[in-house]
């Protein structure tokens, strides 16, 4: 009985077509056969009214309105279509798969980005980008890449071991290169040259040579 006492308390809405004349404080400017009026806008209606768009709008006799959809919006004036809320929002799907598709390009921004996942893949023919820190802490990565340019100002790397195996020609050009090893140096190749313009120096305790 309580409810049913409740239901018939509610003002009956109309609904009524209307323009967005301009966007006011709390809602927009809505113009229609019974005149001006102000309306919110719902939280149903995600797409952010423009002025111009046709809707349809909902009024009670108590003065509360609200824009309730977009019906049209001419083709003209058409900058791209907003999808606007308030406060946070989360997109849940069970069961099931979510994809976003685009035909020309898809673009993030955020103030902070965080993405988690127990297994992914990314496929991009060509990719750029441009930051000021990165941190990772990766366990295991691998990397199969026909060419890889690394242009890089200054690389410090720490590795507790590390192994590089090159199978045919590596080679490495530098101002100057300094190499301080802790232990033991040991270099075994089948034939050794050594060319120098200038100098060579070889200071040590002992020197054998066979």
């Amino acid at each position: 009985m309580e409810l049913r006492a409740k239901i018939r308390d509610i003002v009956q809405p109309a609904l009524e077509y209307g323009v967005i004349a301009a966007p006011c404080e709390g809602g927009f400017v809505v113009t229609s056969e019974q005149g001006i009026v102000n309306a919110g806008v719902a939280v149903s209606c995600l797409v952010t009214p423009e002025p111009g768009d046709v809707v349809l709008i909902s009024m009670d006799e108590s003065g509360c309105s609200y824009v309730l959809s977009i019906l049209e919006r001419s083709k003209r004036a058409q900058k791209g279509t907003e999808l606007s809320f308030d406060g946070d929002l989360s997109v849940r799907v069970n069961g099931g798969r979510m994809s976003l598709a685009s035909d020309e390009s898809l673009s993030f921004a955020s103030k902070d980005f965080e993405l988690t996942a127990g297994k992914g893949r990314v496929t991009i023919e060509k990719v750029s980008f441009f930051g000021r820190l990165v941190e990772s802490n990766i366990e295991k990565i691998k990397v199969v890449a026909e060419t890889l340019d690394s242009i890089v100002r200054r690389a410090v790397q720490r590795f507790t071991s590390t192994y590089r195996y090159v199978e045919e020609h590596e080679e490495v050009q530098s101002a100057s290169t300094r190499m301080i090893v802790d232990g033991t140096l040991t270099m075994h190749t089948k034939n050794t040259m050594h060319i120098a313009e200038g100098h060579v120096k070889i200071d040590a305790e002992q020197i054998h040579l066979a």
